[in-house]
Order: C-alpha cells, then sequence, then structure tokens
C-alpha cells in the first residue's frame, strides 16, 4: 500500500526535489506569499526575498533560478482553478491530496487539503530583488471555502513530516535561485525558502525598516502608502503595493488646505512601486501624499524642512 500511494502521489510532483530535512540552509532566504484580490477574485503566489540583488554570490542585477516549489494549504472543499504563469512555468495540472483514506488513517488533518505547485526546472528570471519587496509567480483561481484559509503550507506543518516520513513525498515549499550559494561551478544548492509570510506582515516589515528615514511614519498604522525620507528635505519616495497590474493611479502631494502642489499619474505593476517626488521648491511645512486608486483614497502626512 505505501508503494503504492508512493507513486500515485509521486505524479503530483513538477520537478520536486528531496527533501530539505538536514540540508543546510542559504544565507540568503526567501518566504512565500499568497494574496487574494476580492474584486477580480484571483490569487496571486509570491516570493518575498530577505536580500538585495546584486550581492556576494550573485553579480547581476537580476536573480535568476531554475528549481521551486509552492505549496498551498487549503480548506478540504477548495478547488483549484487556472493557474497562470508570471515568472517561470508553472504546473497547471496540480493535484489535489491530503483526503484519501491512507493519509488519513496516517494522522492528516481531514479539515485541510494541499496542492503541490512546481516550477518547471528551467532557468528563470525574477528580475531584481528588493529586500522585503514582493515578487509575484503566477495568479490561481479556486472556489470553494473561505479565501482567506487559503495559505502556504509551512516547513513545520505536521503534513510535511508525515508525508516525509510516511510516505518519501517531499511536500514542502523550496526556492533555488544565483544567490542560493557562492558562484562556483563545484557549489552545493542550499535551500533558501524558510517560511510563509502575509501582506500585513510585509508591509509592516517594509515600514519599520524604513523607519529610520522616515520616523514619522513609525507611528502610523496606515501600511497602503509608504513614504520616505520623512521629514525630507528635498527628495521624498513613495512605496505603495498593488495586486493587479494597469490600474490608474494618482499620487498627489497636497498641502494642508487641500491645495495639490505636485501630482502624478501612473499604471499599477504587480507588487511594490516606487514613485519620486522633488519637494525641493516647496516651502517648508507639513503635507499629504494622496493616493487615489480605483476610488479608494490613502494618505500619508510628510514634513519638508
Amino acid at each position: 500500500m505505501k508503494k503504492n500511494l508512493t507513486i500515485f502521489l509521486s505524479m503530483v510532483f513538477f520537478g520536486a526535489i528531496s527533501t530539505v530535512q538536514g540540508q543546510y540552509l542559504s544565507q540568503h532566504t526567501v518566504r512565500y506569499m499568497v494574496s487574494y484580490d476580492a474584486k477580480s477574485r484571483i490569487f496571486t503566489a509570491w516570493v518575498v526575498p530577505d536580500y538585495n540583488t546584486p550581492n556576494s554570490n550573485n553579480p547581476e542585477t537580476e536573480e535568476r533560478g531554475a528549481t521551486a516549489q509552492f505549496t498551498l494549504k487549503v480548506p478540504r472543499e477548495f478547488i483549484l482553478g487556472t493557474v497562470k504563469d508570471l515568472r517561470g512555468t508553472w504546473d497547471k495540472q496540480a493535484r489535489k491530496f491530503g483526503q484519501e483514506p491512507q493519509l488519513l488513517q496516517a494522522g492528516a488533518n481531514a479539515s485541510y487539503a494541499f496542492y503541490v505547485i512546481g516550477k518547471t526546472p528551467a532557468e528563470t528570471n525574477y528580475g531584481e530583488f528588493r529586500q522585503g519587496e514582493p515578487v509575484a509567480l503566477f495568479t490561481f483561481t479556486g472556489q470553494g471555502g473561505d479565501p482567506s484559509q487559503v495559505q502556504v503550507l509551512e516547513s513545520s506543518d505536521a503534513f510535511v513530516t508525515l508525508a516525509n516520513q510516511s510516505f518519501a513525498l517531499n511536500v514542502a515549499g523550496s526556492f533555488y535561485s544565483r544567490s542560493g550559494q557562492v558562484a562556483r561551478v563545484d557549489a552545493r544548492p542550499l535551500e533558501q525558502f524558510v517560511q510563509p509570510t502575509s501582506l500585513p506582515n510585509v508591509l509592516k516589515e517594509l515600514q519599520e525598516r524604513l523607519a529610520q528615514l522616515a520616523p514619522f511614519a513609525a507611528e502610523s498604522q496606515e501600511l497602503e502608502v509608504i513614504a520616505y525620507p520623512n521629514p525630507t528635505v528635498d527628495v521624498v519616495r513613495v512605496k505603495f503595493f498593488s495586486q493587479v497590474a494597469d490600474e490608474p493611479v494618482k499620487l498627489e502631494v497636497v498641502d494642508l488646505k487641500g491645495g495639490v502642489k505636485q501630482a502624478k499619474e501612473i499604471k499599477s505593476k504587480v507588487g511594490v512601486t516606487t514613485v519620486e517626488f522633488d519637494l525641493r521648491d516647496l516651502p517648508g511645512s507639513s503635507y499629504l501624499i494622496k493616493k487615489s486608486e480605483d476610488k479608494e483614497v490613502v494618505t500619508k502626512k510628510i514634513v519638508k524642512i
């Protein structure tokens, strides 16, 4: 029975790699994240790097990598729909598992199911990596259950150990790139995936990391827009996150009387966008950065000195 189940479930994996237990972890780690856009009903799978490119292992601005595996933990009634590639070629026929009688008898949680989505083992250009800024990998649709319960499988989840020990199956997430190991021909690839994260955590961490440049922002709970340095003497940079591309976004610098001092209209990109405003010609005072997108308005207070 064990052999048959292993053969059955091994068909799920698309270029799956061996279990990372006992392997060394790279100094350049990544986290995975899933977001959900309620308007379009589309989920997005992201990699969130804990490092920048270029770096000591990768002299290039762009990150490149061959193998990766993204595992979803979903409500048992959830049915995965269409998978659309953004960076890399990902499995379009991921099988749902975790509800087989053999796995349930072995102790699997009957409330959840799992989809292991592997990437074709060919080099993928992920673009520039900036610490803490999500990079979209693929989108997917699905129905059944609460969308907020569609999440990344944690490496510490009991199902990872169960699948590995009972059926010799690797279901853990994984990520391998040029930055993951030193630039040597004989270098051993090192695992980079460490744990899942969430969009609120990513935005909070990004704001906290910029706190030394924007101490006023550190006091704010508004995470959708990050403006730094704050206070500033000349240039202010505005970062904001978007789950969809090509949405019209308007950014304005507004004085406290409501007067618009500068404005820029752009199209959103999937991920974090950074826009600069040159404030050198404005008098020292407090201003608001106003972001308008799809009838939603977010403001952030800044100080020009």
